[in-house]
C-alpha cells in the first residue's frame, strides 16, 4: 500500500461518521419539519439500486448507514449481483434516490478498501419505480 492509498483510506476512514452525523441531522429535520407542517407531502417508492460492494461488510454496513438515515430503509439486499432495495419518504424522483445511496456508498467503500477509492459506477437498470421494464 502506498503512502498516498493508505492516507486516503485513513481520510474516508475519519469522514465517514461525520458524513452520516450531517445525514442523520439534516434527515432529522425533514421527517420533523413534516411532522410539524402536516400536509407538505410525502412521495414514497421503493428503489432497486445496484452496488459496488463485494463482500458481507460492506454490503452490511452499506444497508446498515442507508437505513440509518431518517426517512430512508433497505427493504432487502442482494450479493449476486450487489443490489440494495430501499425505502424512501421523499422521494423527487428515481436519480436523486440513486445518487444518495450511491454518495453513501462512496463513503463505505473509502473507509473499506484500503487499496483504493470506490470503482466506476455500475450502469443504470432500465427499470421504473414500480420495477417494470421500459
Amino acid at each position: 500500500m502506498t503512502p498516498k492509498s493508505f492516507l486516503g483510506w485513513l481520510a474516508g476512514m475519519l469522514w465517514l461518521p461525520f458524513y452520516m452525523v450531517y445525514d442523520l441531522v439534516s434527515g432529522s429535520l425533514r421527517v420533523s419539519r413534516d411532522i410539524l407542517t402536516p400536509g407538505e407531502g410525502i412521495t414514497p417508492a421503493i428503489v432497486e439500486v445496484p452496488l459496488r460492494c463485494h463482500n458481507n461488510l460492506e454490503i452490511s454496513l452499506m444497508s446498515n448507514l442507508v437505513s440509518l438515515s431518517p426517512g430512508v430503509i433497505t427493504v432487502a439486499t442482494r450479493r449476486e449481483p450487489p443490489t440494495v432495495w430501499v425505502h424512501a419518504m421523499y422521494v423527487e424522483d428515481r436519480p436523486s434516490i440513486l445518487e444518495y445511496v450511491r454518495v453513501i456508498e462512496d463513503h463505505v467503500l473509502r473507509a473499506t478498501r484500503p487499496s483504493g477509492g470506490p470503482p466506476p459506477r455500475p450502469e443504470e437498470p432500465n427499470r421504473t419505480e414500480g420495477g417494470r421494464h421500459r
